[in-house]
């Protein structure tokens, strides 16, 4: 998919203005927001509920990186609720985050890459603004560091599950999986 940003109103970044503010949260609307192990596991523990109450599961997009489970071979991603993240709560016409605390790393990361070892903003963004990235570059690339490490960590976990021949078992025990080895990864 390619969307062109309208950046003829620069005045939000002229007078500072977080990015965000004047945002209609189009990446919340378009995109489906797959997550990854620790993801599910700071929303679980945040919300206080069981992933299965969050978490749909979509044909996986990559066959060697696909979860084995009795459902199928998947990718794990937010529920979505009228076209959006159901995590995306409108007042009037302002939509925001109700898991801003511990939202998925892919939305904090929004709209930042790394690049060659530098940050950069996304070519297909849909913010409102352009973002100064100077402003965010020291935040963003501890960030995206360890964002990048929790995506390593899940591959390796859907790896060694998908390894041990558990495709006759549920979804959820590979959450249950996933989540305890989550849970002793922060231990150590």
């Amino acid at each position: 998919m390619t969307l062109t940003v309208d950046n003829t109103d620069s005045s939000h970044t002229q007078t500072g203005e977080f990015p965000c503010v004047s945002c209609h949260t189009n990446c919340c609307k378009e995109y489906v927001i797959f997550v990854n192990a620790h993801d599910v596991y700071r929303l679980s523990v945040g919300l206080g509920v069981p992933p299965e109450n969050f978490l749909e599961i979509y044909g996986a997009k990559d066959y060697s990186l696909g979860i084995e489970v009795k459902e199928g071979l998947i990718d794990l991603a937010l529920k979505q609720k009228k076209g959006a993240c159901e995590f995306l709560e409108e007042t009037g016409d302002v939509f925001r985050c109700t898991v801003n605390d511990f939202k998925p790393d892919v939305c904090k990361s929004y709209p930042f890459q790394m690049k060659n070892g530098k940050l950069i903003q996304m070519n297909d963004i849909m913010c409102p603004v352009d973002w100064d990235v100077s402003e965010f570059e020291k935040m963003m690339v501890a960030h995206l560091k360890k964002d990048e490490s929790e995506w390593k960590f899940y591959d390796a976990l859907v790896k060694e599950w998908n390894a041990k021949h558990w495709r006759k078992k549920p979804l959820s025990a590979f959450l249950k999986f996933m989540l305890d080895k989550v849970e002793l990864s922060l231990k150590s």
